[in-house]
């Protein structure tokens, strides 16, 4: 789910956090309000989380208070918290991940196929490793000999 954006309010809010604490060249009030309006408008849309980050790393990093541009590079750097599903989503994934690889490492060594998503076995048999038979069911390549061949029938 995506951030909210800030509030014009919080926006204002944490310029003033970095006019505090970082010096500025003087300027006249109609200069500052356009300056505050271009402000305004790059930063718009941002959420307060991502404005914070800008902010505290402005005040750690820079000496004088940041141009529009670097505002924009500050907060490019800005990564929002990973939520708890999205960290279950990937963990799960990545367990999926790594039992399928180990599945087709088994497989590809001639160890028995098991009970395993059909879906694994049609992409074992798309990658060569395992070979689907006519009466539907798999073979494992590593011990697939092709079918019994008669010799010699008297």
């Amino acid at each position: 789910m995506p951030e909210e954006p800030a509030t014009r309010q919080e926006l204002t809010k944490h310029l003033q956090f970095m006019a505090a604490a970082l010096p500025s060249k003087n300027v006249d009030d109609t200069t500052g309000a356009m300056r505050a309006a271009v402000y305004a408008s790059l930063l718009a849309g941002y959420s307060n989380d991502a404005l914070r980050f800008m902010a505290r790393t402005a005040c750690a990093t820079l000496d004088w208070f940041p141009t529009p541009r670097q505002c924009l590079d500050l907060i490019s750097a800005y990564r929002p918290p990973v939520s708890d599903q999205e960290t279950a989503l990937r963990l799960c994934q990545s367990y999926t991940d790594a039992a399928f690889d180990r599945w087709l490492d088994n497989i590809g060594s001639g160890q028995p196929i098991g009970d395993v998503p059909e879906q694994w076995r049609r992409i074992a048999v798309e990658r060569g490793i395992l070979r689907r038979l006519s009466d539907g069911s798999f073979v494992a390549r590593a011990r697939y000999h092709g079918p019994f061949k008669p010799y010699g029938v008297s």
